[in-house]
C-alpha cells in the first residue's frame, strides 16, 4: 500500500543526488570510515545496549522534540534536524510529503518496546508526556483542526486523489505536515518557490516568505503513513491499558478513539487495512474489526515472496525488483499478527520473520561486490535500486553513486531489519527446526543442498556437501552464497553436466562439459560463455573434477540460475536428472541473525560517535548526510530493544500482554 507520492519523494532526491554526480563525476574515492569495522568488536553487553538506548534518546529530545508550550505541535518530532543550522530558523526540515509524522510514530513505538526492555520510566514518560498527546490531537480532532477548502499550494502542484486527501469534517486524519513557522520546506527551498508543491493550507501564502517557511498543514496522508500509526496505537494502548494511573487511563481511552477513528478514515480513504483495523479492534474490543487482520497461522503465511527472493528468482522478465528500502511490511505483519492471535506467535509467521529477516539483505550484499557490508548497513531509502532479469545493473565496484562514489546507505532499511532480526532470533529460540519444516513438509523428497555461508572467523562448523550418483558421475553438492560448487569424479573420457535454475529439468540452465584431457567448457542454454572456475585430475577408469559456478547475480556472469534461500533447481547428467533443494543450515542463520542485529549495533553506535548524530543518508551527497533523521533513532531503539530480550531470554510478543 505505497502512496503515490513515493514516487515523487523518489524523484526529489533522484534532483538533489543528481547535483552531486555533475558536480563530482571524477570525486577520488573517500578511504573507508573507521566505523565500517566495528561489527568485528564483541557483541553489546546489556549495559552497554541501555548506555546507548539512552543517548539515543536525548538526542532526540535535544535536537528533534517540538517543546513549545504554546504551539498546538507541541510533543512533535521532527524528521529532519540539519546538525550544521543548530539553534537557527531552519534547523528543522520537512520534505512535504515525507516522513515527519511517520518518523514520530515510530519512536512512539520504540519507546514502548525500550521500556518494555529496560523498565527505565524515561521511555515512558517522553511518550506520555510529548508524543501521544499530539498524536491523539490530531487523531481525535482533525475534523476541526483542519480543512482542504482552500488550497495555497502553487498552480502546477500535485493535487492528491481519494487515498490521499482531506475529507471535510473527518476524525482519523493525520497530515503528511502541519507547523507554525518553526520549520522550512525543503521542496521549496530547492525549487525557490515559495508556495507548496502538494496541496496545502499555507497561512503564508501571499505574504513574503523568503525563508521558506511552513506555516500551515498538508492536505494529505497515506495509507502508509496510517499503517505507521497503527504500530503506534497498538503498542501504546497495551502500555497504558492496566494501569492504575488515572491520567495514564484517560490517555488509554483516547488512544482508543484514535484507533478507531484511524480505521474509520482508511475505510473512507481506501478499505480495510489490516495495521489499522487491528489496533482498532483491541482497543475497542471489537471482534468485528478483527475479521479485517489476515490470520497469520495458516500455511500461506509463511510465502517465500519478498524483495530478494523476487528478485533473484521468482521475477518477470523485463520488469525491474526494487530494493528494500524499509522493512515496514515486515513490522506491520509482525504487530497485526499478534493482534489477531492474542500476543502469540504462530509458527507461520515465525517463519515468515526468520526468513525475511535472513534474506532481505542479501541484494544489498550482493551490491557490494568490492568489500563486505557492514552489519545493520543497507541502501539510503530516497535513493532508490534495482534488480532486473536476476541481475544487477551496477556494483558498488561501478562507484555509479553519488560522486562517483558507491551508490548511499541510510538509516532506515538497515536498522529497521536489526529488529526483525531480534524477533528472528526469539523465533529460533522457541521453535528450534522451524527452518528446517518448510522443506520436510513440502519437498522432501528433493535432494538438500547447503548453502556454506559462515561468517569470518565464525565457530559455526562448515556445511557438508551432499552425495549423489547420476548415470555414470558420482556427484558432491555444495552451494556458496555466490556458486554453486560441484565435485565429482567419472567413468570415461567426458561428461556433461546440466544444471537447471528449477525442478524437472525446467528453466534456464548451465550446460558444463568436462574432459579427461583438462579441456572444458561452460556455457548456458543461449550458448554463451559462463564464468567458471574448473579443476581437472585424471583417476582410475576416468577422471575427477572440481566446478564452482557463480551465480548469474555475481558481476560478469551471464544468466542461468541464482541460489536463493529454499529455491528448488535440478541436476542432470546423462538422462539421469534430480532435484535439489537450497537451503542454509538452521545454526548459521541464526549466527548470521546475531551478527547483524549485535554488529548492527555497534556499526550505528561507531556511526553516532564518529558523526554526533544518526544520518539520514552516507555517501548521498548534498544536504542528506548532515541531517539527523528521527526515524533511523526510533528503529535503533527497537533493535537495542529486542537485544536486550534476547541477552534476557525473554519473547517481544510476550512483552506486551495482548488480550486474547
Amino acid at each position: 500500500m505505497r502512496s503515490i507520492v513515493f514516487a515523487l519523494r523518489f524523484a526529489l532526491a533522484a534532483v538533489t543526488l543528481g547535483r552531486c554526480i555533475f558536480c563530482e563525476a571524477n570525486a577520488a574515492e573517500k578511504p573507508a570510515a573507521s566505523w565500517t569495522t566495528a561489527d568485528r568488536q564483541s557483541p553489546p553487553t546489556a549495559d552497554e545496549t541501555r548506555a546507548l538506548m539512552k543517548r539515543l534518546l536525548r538526542y532526540v529530545e535535544e535536537h528533534h522534540l517540538k517543546k513549545a508550550e504554546k504551539s498546538e505541535q507541541r510533543g512533535m518530532v521532527y524528521e529532519y534536524f540539519d546538525t550544521r543550522r543548530a539553534g537557527h530558523f531552519d534547523q528543522w526540515v520537512q520534505g512535504e510529503a515525507l516522513d515527519t509524522m511517520h518518523d514520530g510514530a515510530w519512536l512512539a513505538a520504540a519507546l514502548v518496546n525500550a521500556y518494555r526492555a529496560t523498565g527505565d520510566p524515561s521511555y515512558k514518560d517522553f511518550l506520555i508526556h510529548w508524543q501521544l498527546p499530539f498524536y491523539c490531537k490530531m487523531l481525535n480532532h482533525s475534523d476541526r483542526l483542519f480543512s482542504a477548502q482552500r488550497d495555497d499550494a502553487r498552480p502546477k502542484a500535485h493535487r492528491f486523489d481519494r487515498e490521499h486527501l482531506f475529507q471535510e469534517g473527518e476524525k482519523g486524519f493525520v497530515p503528511y505536515w502541519w507547523d507554525d513557522g518553526a520549520s522550512v520546506s525543503l521542496e521549496r527551498r530547492r525549487d525557490k518557490n515559495p508556495l507548496g508543491p502538494f496541496s496545502c493550507t499555507d497561512r503564508l501564502a501571499g505574504k513574503p516568505n523568503p525563508k521558506f517557511l511552513l506555516d500551515g498543514y498538508s492536505h494529505g496522508s497515506s495509507n502508509h503513513l496510517a499503517q505507521d500509526l497503527g504500530v503506534m496505537l497498538e503498542l501504546a494502548w497495551l502500555l497504558l491499558r492496566e494501569s492504575k494511573d488515572p491520567t495514564e487511563q484517560k490517555l488509554a481511552e483516547e488512544i482508543a478513539e484514535a484507533a478507531r477513528n484511524l480505521h474509520e478514515c482508511r475505510m473512507r480513504h481506501h478499505g480495510p487495512i489490516p495495521m489499522c483495523a487491528a489496533p482498532a479492534a483491541l482497543a475497542n474490543g471489537n471482534a468485528t474489526l478483527m475479521n479485517f487482520v489476515p490470520d497469520q497461522s495458516v500455511p500461506v503465511a509463511a510465502e517465500l515472496a519478498n524483495h530478494s527472493y523476487r528478485a533473484l528468482y521468482d521475477f518477470k522478465p523485463g520488469q525491474r525488483q526494487a530494493f528494500p528500502g524499509f522493512a515496514d511490511d515486515q513490522e506491520y505483519r509482525y504487530y497485526f499478527g499478534l493482534a489477531r492471535h492474542g500476543g502469540q506467535l504462530p509458527r507461520p509467521l515465525a517463519f515468515k520473520t526468520i526468513y525475511d529477516a535472513y534474506t532481505e539483505p542479501l541484494l544489498y550484499r550482493y551490491y557490494c561486490d568490492d568489500v563486505a557490508a557492514p552489519a545493520g548497513i543497507n541502501r539510503f531509502d530516497l535513493h532508490p535500486y534495482f534488480a532486473i532479469d536476476g541481475r544487477l545493473p551496477d556494483y558498488r565496484s561501478d562507484r555509479k553513486g553519488p560522486g562517483g562514489q558507491p551508490r548511499p546507505i541510510g538509516s532506515r532499511m538497515g536498522p529497521q531489519n536489526m529488529v526483525c532480526c531480534g524477533w528472528a532470533l526469539q523465533a529460533l529460540r522457541t521453535y528450534p527446526g522451524i527452518w528446517e519444516e518448510h522443506y520436510q513438509r513440502a519437498f522432501p523428497k528433493d535432494l538438500r543442498v547447503y548453502i556454506d555461508d559462515r561468517l569470518p572467523q565464525s565457530s559455526v562448523g562448515p556445511a557438508p556437501a551432499v552425495a549423489i550418483q547420476l548415470d555414470s558421475a558420482k556427484l558432491e553438492l555444495l552451494s556458496s552464497r555466490n556458486a554453486l560448487h560441484v565435485k565429482g569424479q567419472v567413468k570415461g573420457d567426458a561428461v556433461t553436466l546440466k544444471l537447471f535454475s528449477r525442478p524437472d529439468g525446467q528453466g534456464r540452465h548451465a550446460a558444463v562439459t568436462l574432459r579427461k584431457d583438462k579441456s572444458n567448457e561452460a556455457s548456458n542454454d543461449r550458448g554463451e560463455k559462463l564464468q567458471s572456475k574448473i579443476d581437472i585430475a585424471p583417476a582410475e577408469e576416468g577422471f575427477c573434477f572440481q566446478v564452482e559456478l557463480p551465480y548469474s547475480v555475481i558481476k560478469g556472469q551471464k544468466f542461468w540460475a541464482n541460489g536463493v534461500e529454499f529455491g528448488r533447481y535440478s541436476v542432470q547428467v546423462g538422462e539421469a536428472r534430480r532435484n535439489f533443494y537450497l537451503m542454509s543450515p538452521e545454526r548459521q542463520v541464526k549466527a548470521h541473525l546475531q551478527h547483524e542485529l549485535a554488529g548492527g549495533l555497534r556499526i550505528w553506535e561507531a556511526i553516532f560517535k564518529e558523526m554526533g548524530y544518526i544520518p539520514t543518508g552516507l555517501g548521498a551527497g548534498a544536504d542528506w548526510e548532515y541531517f539527523s533523521d528521527a526515524g533511523g533513532y526510533a528503529h535503533l531503539l527497537s533493535a537495542a530493544s529486542q537485544w536486550l530480550f534476547v541477552l534476557d531470554g525473554k519473547n517481544d510478543w510476550e512483552q506486551h500482554h495482548v488480550p486474547r
